[in-house]
């Protein structure tokens, strides 16, 4: 990288020649350079809805590209009038005035969306980017935090923290994303991974203000007319989330921790002994160590004395269907084999001296931090990682990736820890991906991870709340830390199922918080030892009540597939707030849409018995009974233990398939479609593959079954179509057994060119038939 003032003195020169021709600005490559106060602003189109600024002084960088994938600009139209300049696109107008200088983005269809205030700031050792909020402007995403979705009102940090033990409230966790999503239709990507804050009209009620303390001085304007639109331009800008291999959307057994081999093994046979669904074992630390407090963190080895064949272990694991998921950290203690040889070699995170920096407050001991920019640690990590995969282990859980501990005064090969703060658990998942693309070309990862940054969701990131407390507070926080990341473009945010910290258990909690899990992207219970985290270990009569949810997890899976498929392809979260999808208020928060079918309002209060629930417009039917509700309005729904209110949204259609005990067995041959009418004619699709190919929908090996209600004066006419090339495993029939509820009445036949037998319930107005699913497949309701 050439010296800053280098730069500048070369775009100097080059303003010198341009005000010669009479004009205000330098162009190059389609860039457009303007001199402002004592630096430049440098603005650029990367797509017809996305535009870049960068701000570059004596003292300022701005030339690095952390979260977008998108980097070449394309050609702007430029006109020049008395004190402003004028640069477009065929959907956005960035409006350049010149004295005082002020920027102003448009759509060129609706009008004015944002201003800057003052632009680019400092004031001592910050610097600021502000803008204008409009009087009624919501402002949403900001990553992974315990408050309202709506952030205006609010100041908070965006930096990676742990918040241990935390509930409703908290206003950093374990996830930042220098990310806004407005209600005025267009977001913010400050792309800046420095310690920064945020400040959306506390201070100043209309100003958003992003500080931080030096960094990558980049932001990114992106415009949309709809939730989709800005979901699909912002994943366009930085990547979308690959599917996981299938297996992650089943029940992931976990706790903190399994402290023995036979302890893990018995837990898990019990479990599936007792007939509950399991796809995976997770296995935390004590794997390589049995201390916690100065202990071995970064071992990275097993203790055999607790764990004598974990070859055979995760073989007889296998065999039954059971993937094997271990921890590991960035942390390595003075006390683990593997400190000396990091020491030397200078693979660990140093001072400004560049002597490795110690951090003497480390919970689990005395230790270092991997500097994972090296691509010699990269190297290193890999070789450890790859000696667990040898040996069967097929997932991953990257635990204290904040980092955890980073202190100011640490620096790595890249820049110091202030600075680079935010990329560090973004460069680890980064590391990981392109190993396994390197290494198994064909495989899908799977990794959690607690912390990244914007667009670390395209190399697969799976990412939890972190330490939560194990209380109704704590389960509170969960639905608007999952849709504020899903709306800062992380589609895979889930919880500890059941709650983390805390002493003392409570069924009603326990059962509660995992009924909610099973209708978000992983289920994954896990606990403190203080209380068990695994359902076959509670009281029969949480067994009871949890066991079918469980089950019905795995019976979904037709339909959370393909809500994965559409967060890969069109960048959509699984989990949405009411408004993406409906013109209703923002402070309905206690309620979300599980894809654009299901309205899911969990119970987040004891001794609950109803709960009030707004319908949005249209028709909806309750999930458990079938029974139709008109929508517009708030309903009090009677709540019992054994279920939470969930609801279809009529013109839509929920794929559902037969049980089974993991994915191992999954099978696709046989698919229950509920219809649930509307008046319109609607379409939905079911996306299938193998559950394990890296990349099989751009490789085409997939099969995708889009059907169609079409609604007629005296029929109801299904149709199906399938496209794809097809994939290994793939049935040579699929049956199709659809319900469809909302007829009024029973039919007189049901006829796909032959009159196919049906079951009409007239109590509950539900049609029953089975057909085959065929491409061109019609069937006639008459």
């Amino acid at each position: 990288m050439k010296p800053i003032f280098f730069q500048i003195t070369l775009v100097v020169l080059a303003f010198n020649s341009c005000q010669q021709l009479n004009k205000p600005f330098v162009q190059k490559d389609h860039i457009y350079s303007f001199h402002a106060d004592e630096g430049i602003y440098s603005i650029a189109a990367i797509t017809d809805e996305i535009i870049k600024v960068s701000y570059t002084d004596s003292q300022t960088y701005s030339d690095r590209t952390y979260a977008p994938i998108l980097t070449e600009s394309i050609k702007m139209q430029s006109t020049i009038s008395e004190g402003q300049v004028n640069l477009s696109t065929s959907k956005v107008r960035v409006e350049v005035k010149l004295d005082p200088f002020e920027l102003h983005f448009y759509d060129i269809t609706s009008g004015l969306k944002l201003s800057e205030e003052k632009g680019y700031v400092r004031e001592g050792d910050t610097t600021s980017l502000r803008f204008k909020l409009a009087e009624e402007e919501a402002i949403y995403g900001t990553g992974v935090r315990a408050l309202p979705l709506n952030r205006r009102g609010y100041a908070f940090i965006c930096y990676n923290k742990p918040n241990y033990g935390y509930g409703m409230g908290a206003d950093f966790l374990n996830y930042s994303i220098p990310h806004i999503y407005s209600s005025n239709d267009y977001m913010l990507l400050f792309d800046n991974p420095a310690k920064a804050e945020f400040d959306i009209g506390k201070t100043e009620e209309d100003i958003l203000d992003f500080s931080s303390w030096g960094g990558n001085m980049t932001y990114y304007f992106i415009n949309g007319n709809s939730f989709n639109d800005l979901m699909q331009n912002y994943s366009e800008l930085t990547g979308s989330q690959p599917l996981p291999p299938i297996w992650a959307f089943g029940h992931l057994q976990s706790r903190f921790g399994y402290r023995t081999q036979s302890q893990a093994d018995s837990i898990l046979n019990l479990a599936m002994e007792a007939g509950y669904p399991v796809d995976a074992i997770i296995l935390d630390i004590f794997w390589f160590g049995d201390e916690i407090e100065d202990g071995q963190m970064g071992q990275l080895d097993w203790d055999r004395e607790f764990w004598p064949d974990p070859e055979g272990m995760i073989q007889n694991w296998k065999e039954k269907g059971i993937k094997t998921i271990t921890i590991s950290e960035p942390f390595f203690t003075r006390k683990s084999k593997n400190f000396d040889y990091l020491d030397e070699n200078k693979l660990l995170a140093v001072d400004e001296d560049g002597n490795t920096l110690t951090i003497s407050d480390f919970y689990f001991g005395d230790g270092g931090l991997l500097d994972i920019f090296k691509p010699e640690a990269k190297d290193w990590i890999w070789e450890q990682y790859e000696k667990q995969k040898k040996i069967g282990v097929e997932g991953w859980w990257i635990d204290l990736g904040e980092p955890e501990k980073h202190p100011d005064t640490m620096y790595h090969i890249n820049g110091k820890a202030t600075e680079i703060h935010g990329v560090y658990g973004h460069e680890w998942t980064k590391n990981m991906y392109e190993k396994y693309a390197e290494n198994y070309p064909e495989e899908r990862m799977f990794k959690l991870g607690r912390s990244g940054y914007a667009g670390s969701q395209r190399y697969g990131l799976i990412p939890w709340t972190g330490d939560v407390s194990r209380s109704w507070s704590g389960l509170q926080a969960q639905i608007p830390a999952m849709l504020g990341a899903g709306l800062s473009g992380i589609p895979y945010l889930h919880s500890d199922a059941g709650g983390f910290a805390g002493p003392d258990p409570d069924p009603e909690l326990y059962v509660r918080w995992m009924q909610y899990a099973v209708f978000t992207p992983i289920f994954r219970p896990h606990s403190n030892p203080d209380v068990p985290a695994e359902p076959v270990l509670w009281e029969e009569e949480v067994q009871d009540l949890l066991k079918p949810f469980i089950e019905l997890r795995y019976q979904m899976i037709p339909y959370n597939y393909t809500l994965g498929w559409q967060a890969m392809r069109e960048g959509l979260p699984m989990a949405r707030p009411l408004f993406a999808e409906f013109e209703i208020p923002d402070n309905i928060e206690d309620q979300y849409l599980w894809g654009d079918a299901l309205l899911v309002a969990p119970i987040l209060n004891p001794g609950v018995t109803a709960k009030n629930v707004f319908l949005p417009e249209g028709k909806w039917f309750d999930f458990w009974t079938g029974e139709a509700y008109e929508g517009g309005q708030w309903m009090e729904i009677p709540v019992e233990m054994k279920n939470i209110p969930v609801f279809a949204r009529a013109g839509h259609m929920i794929p559902m398939g037969r049980l089974f005990q993991n994915t191992d067995e999954y099978k696709t041959d046989t698919l229950k479609l509920n219809y649930y009418l509307a008046a319109d004619d609607f379409e939905s699709q079911i996306y299938m593959d193998d559950g394990k190919t890296k990349n099989a929908y751009a490789k085409s090996q997939y099969q995708l079954v889009s059907s169609s209600v079409e609604m007629a004066d005296d029929s109801l006419n299904i149709g199906f179509s399938i496209s794809g090339n097809g994939y290994e495993g793939v049935p040579s029939q699929r049956i199709a057994e659809i319900q469809i509820l909302g007829l009024e009445q029973a039919p007189s036949s049901v006829n796909d060119g032959q009159e196919i037998d049906f079951d009409w319930n007239d109590e509950k107005k539900v049609l029953t038939f089975k057909v085959p699913i065929e491409n061109e497949k019609k069937v006639a309701v008459k």
